[in-house]
């Protein structure tokens, strides 16, 4: 009950996010209001860890089309996303982010949503076989 819980507001902070990077990205330029990150810092932040992490998704998920596989849940496309998401924070820690209250704050929404969909898919997966 949990995990569907906490998935449901993770997609509902998706939505919004999203929602407010289409349509109001001028109003709101970087993308976390609360932060301590520059306009500079928050492009780079997207160039080299968001955008990143839609690329590894779209790759792994067109390699599993093009071998003919289907996911084993319908949590594993989040579990993907949120699994290439946490790859992509912790190269960025590696290579030039920095160890500040933000970006650890990030990274640790980002594991919390990696662990929550890894139990719900494993969860799901029981309940399908």
């Amino acid at each position: 009950m949990f995990a569907r819980y906490s998935l449901i507001l993770i997609a509902l902070y998706m939505l919004l996010r999203t929602i407010i990077s289409l349509f109001f990205y001028d109003q709101f330029p970087i993308a976390f209001l609360a932060s301590e990150f520059d306009q500079d810092q928050m492009d780079t932040y997207r160039a080299r860890v968001i955008i990143p992490a839609l690329f590894i998704t779209c790759i792994y998920f067109t390699g599993r089309y093009l071998s003919g596989k289907s996911p084993t849940s319908t949590v594993w496309p989040l579990y993907v996303v949120s699994s290439s998401l946490l790859i992509t924070h912790i190269i960025g820690f590696i290579t030039f982010m920095p160890f500040s209250q933000d970006p650890i704050t990030m990274f640790l929404l980002t594991l919390f949503a990696f662990f929550v969909t890894r139990k719900a898919h494993n969860h799901r997966k029981n309940e399908i076989f």
